[in-house]
């Protein structure tokens, strides 16, 4: 008895791993998902256009929440592209009180793993607050305001960004537009 006692308080204890999207959690169970962006830290910061890193090799942190995932979920930032474009939209451009942002993870191509972590797969954008909600509620149904009968172009506004940035590419606000949509 007292020699399990001895063995249990020797035994190291399981650690939970926390839930962190690409290591925990498969990036599988969130594609071609919306994950709202709860909160943003950053490691790393960027001095007269050079990075300046952490030392544990993470550019920032991202606590995002989605429907297919229980509670939430982390995302470290490894990718310094991914990094820049979480800079310039928290730091440069900012959030405003009205407005959410949502990421939809872009696989990276398989053929390409020893460069896994230095690829962008972050396709950043800003939505009016309450998008994320009204993008996963069936019963949803964009108004138009001349009409209240479904027109396609009433969707194209709804699904309208205000700023995105895409994996690859810089920055776009609205009414701009970079490069072909995909």
């Amino acid at each position: 008895m007292v020699l399990e006692s001895l063995l249990e308080m020797l035994e190291p204890t399981a650690c939970k791993e926390p839930p962190v999207l690409g290591r925990g959690i498969p990036w599988k169970q969130v594609e071609g998902q919306f994950l709202r962006v709860r909160w943003c830290v950053f490691f790393a910061s960027i001095q007269d256009g050079a990075i300046e890193p952490d030392p544990m090799g993470s550019y920032a942190a991202l606590g995002v929440e989605c429907p297919t995932l229980t509670g939430e979920a982390f995302i470290v930032v490894s990718s310094e592209g991914d990094f820049r474009h979480l800079w310039e939209l928290y730091r440069e451009r900012q959030v405003a009180d009205d407005e959410e942002v949502l990421l939809i993870h872009v696989p990276v191509d398989q053929k390409r793993l020893t460069r896994l972590l230095l690829l962008p797969c972050l396709d950043i954008l800003v939505y009016p607050k309450g998008h994320f909600e009204e993008a996963y509620d069936p019963e949803f149904r964009p108004q138009y305001r001349a009409a209240p009968e479904f027109r396609p172009q009433t969707w194209a506004a709804w699904n309208q960004e205000r700023a995105r940035w895409k994996p690859w590419e810089g920055t776009q606000e609205e009414g701009q537009r970079i490069g072909p949509r995909y």
